[in-house]
This record gives C-alpha cells, structure tokens and sequence, in this order.
C-alpha cells in the first residue's frame, strides 16, 4: 500500500498527540489508497483501536453514531475530479 508523508505524519506524528488530547474519534482520509483509516479510543501513549475502511464500508462519527457516510463518496475517482 502507497503511504504519502502527508499521511505517514498524521498517522505517525498527528495521532498520538490527538490521542493525548482525548480526541475520541480521528479519521484519515487516504485519497490515493481509497481508504478512511479510523483511530478511536485514544490513550495518553497513542490509540487502541485502529481500522481501515474502504470503499465498499461506511463510517459514523462517535459523536454522530446516526450518520453513515460511505467512504465511496470520500474517496470519488481521481479522473471524476475537476481539478
């Protein structure tokens, strides 16, 4: 699997320090793989749960278990993009 810095550093560096703050729900959108990586549960050393979602699976927000959101729809093809 493909892991650009950007994401490397926020699962590596960011993720820790958001488990520190009692940040009870952190999501990493990985564009290029078509995957949500989930990290829940957090702990003064880092998180204890962590998960990959991908485009077949849907994701709800701790704070907002009543809506789904398909990781499809966050991860739209490059070639759909208008940019």
């Amino acid at each position: 699997m493909l892991r650009t810095d950007g994401i490397k550093r926020d699962g590596d560096l960011k993720a820790p320090v958001y488990a520190q703050s009692s940040i009870i729900d952190y999501w990493i959108l990985d564009i290029p793989n078509r995957q949500l990586l989930v990290f829940r549960e957090p702990t003064a050393t880092g998180y204890r749960r962590q998960f990959t979602l991908t485009v077949s699976d849907t994701a709800a927000p701790l704070a907002f278990p009543d809506c789904l959101i398909s990781v499809a729809s966050l991860v739209r093809s490059l070639s759909n993009s208008p940019f």
